[in-house]
């Protein structure tokens, strides 16, 4: 619900909304004309590594040490006891881990997620070139140009919750580690905490995007996911109208990343007051080579979830059956107090506006598991587009954009993945956090899992977990 006047609210987003559109008028219409290289991060340091310490905690010596050995350090999670370093040789390496304080050093490559759906459909009936306007405080999600696209907040009730009120709080925050975000489009111009937003890859977005910072979304799929959890509602719909986000931008402009970089994304959010942290990506590990990595994994959501939020993620698209994986594990989907969402989707539809058959369906490429997954949401099934999930696309695209409507400077794609699943109870996290209070993320958890609609087998399911959200039994407006 609103937690300030609706004139603040108007003054603020139009006066955000101008810069806004002050700011793509000298900036997209080159990325429009010719698709813009990305700004590459430099080379990756050799010698990546992981250091887990025996104690939660980093001695204050690490730094020396490891600069003695010929390395420097990238990160020290001093409330996790985890290091992130470069340019250990692997006798090094094997040096500082057999010292007496450390549990495991292990490598930590640069390496990219999996990726959703990134094929080519006709992009047909997208708006292009439209001036940035901004959203109307007091209008329902529904108005937006495209929600009768949106099967997916019909499939979780999210509109009977706008309906009884329901549309978020300010000083709930949402961190999103992905990406970046697009914080100047016109669905989320407003609602980033742009002060406490933060990058940890070292590429330059000004070398193409003068004047944008640091955690822009050169990707898109951080906008992607961002813009489900909430919206301004002008072009798409999001599950709040209302939330603070915080974009944590670990990936970069091809969606790679590291273990490193995980880590500290998740303790800088729960450090940053994070009620609700998505991340809508994931690394597997073997559990008999890499024992560090995922006690450091663990650790880093343990640590967020004693700081007061809920952890949301995936469990990836490969269609694997996770409760038959050997020895290998994914995480964070498997840390114990993160919530892992699979993907469900249409069967077909008729239309663009559908009717959609069968829409809680489990989507074709989730993978799946009684012992992983928590719950089931809405991810998209594919190819056509009118089972796929619409998508705003960033305003500030390059060549490794994942989706080549958006390189062409479209407005709205379409897509499938569980990188959508997780945000859709991500948003539905933050409007519980709205209603019962802050700090008890195990509550809000036992309310999403307690309320979702129990599909396929009775009881936990591999493929739905306890069921598909409903948000609007979430929040008490259904019985």
């Amino acid at each position: 619900m609103m937690n300030r006047p609706a004139a603040q609210l108007i003054a603020l987003g139009a006066a955000l909304a101008l810069q806004a559109c002050q700011d793509q008028r000298k900036l997209t219409e080159p990325a429009r004309r010719g698709v813009l290289a990305p700004s590459v991060a430099p080379a990756d340091p050799p010698g990546r590594h992981l250091v887990v310490f025996t104690a939660e905690r980093v001695p204050p010596d690490f730094g020396d040490r490891v600069a003695q050995l010929g390395g420097s350090v990238e990160s020290a999670l001093d409330n996790i006891g985890v290091g992130a370093v470069t340019g250990l040789s692997e006798t090094a390496a094997a040096e500082l881990a057999a010292s007496a304080d450390i549990r495991a050093v292990e490598p930590d490559p640069i390496t990219r997620g999996h990726d959703d759906d990134e094929a080519t459909d006709d992009p047909t009936e997208q708006p292009t070139g439209e001036a940035t306007v901004p959203a109307d405080a007091t209008a329902s999600p529904t108005t937006a140009r495209f929600y009768a696209r949106q099967w997916n907040m019909r499939a979780v009730l999210a509109n009977q919750a706008w309906a009884a009120g329901f549309l978020g709080s300010r000083d709930v925050k949402v961190a999103i580690l992905d990406s970046g975000i697009d914080y100047l489009h016109q669905d989320l111009v407003g609602l980033v905490d742009l002060e406490h937003s933060t990058s940890f890859v070292p590429e330059d977005v000004t070398r193409h995007y003068p004047g944008r910072l640091p955690f822009s979304d050169l990707h898109g799929h951080g906008t992607f996911v961002t813009s489900i959890v909430a919206s301004n509602a002008n072009v798409l719909a999001g599950i709040n109208r209302y939330v603070t986000l915080l974009a944590v931008k670990i990936n970069d402009s091809t969606r790679a990343s590291s273990a490193g970089r995980f880590l500290s994304g998740i303790v800088y959010a729960a450090d940053q007051g994070a009620d609700v942290i998505n991340i809508s990506d994931g690394r597997e590990f073997d559990k008999s080579k890499n024992p560090g990595t995922i006690a450091a994994s663990e650790r880093a959501v343990n640590y967020a979830f004693r700081k007061g939020a809920l952890l949301v993620t995936v469990p990836f698209n490969d269609g694997a059956d996770l409760d038959h994986n050997g020895d290998l594990v994914r995480l964070p989907c498997e840390a114990a107090n993160a919530i892992c969402v699979a993907g469900t989707g249409p069967t077909g539809a008729a239309g663009v506006n559908g009717p959609w058959q069968n829409v809680d369906a489990p989507a074709w490429y989730t993978a799946f598991g009684r012992s992983a997954v928590g719950v089931a949401a809405p991810a998209g099934a594919g190819p056509p587009p009118t089972v796929n999930v619409w998508l705003p696309c960033t305003t500030t695209p390059s060549q490794t954009t994942g989706r080549p409507d958006c390189r062409a400077g479209l407005a709205i794609t379409h897509s499938r993945g569980t990188s959508f699943a997780a945000p859709h109870v991500a948003g539905l996290a933050a409007l519980l956090v709205a209603q019962l209070g802050h700090g008890n993320p195990a509550l809000i958890r036992a309310r999403i899992l307690q309320s979702a609609d129990d599909l396929g087998k009775p009881g936990v399911d591999p493929y739905y977990g306890k069921g598909r959200i409903n948000v609007a039994r979430a929040l008490g407006v259904l019985p």
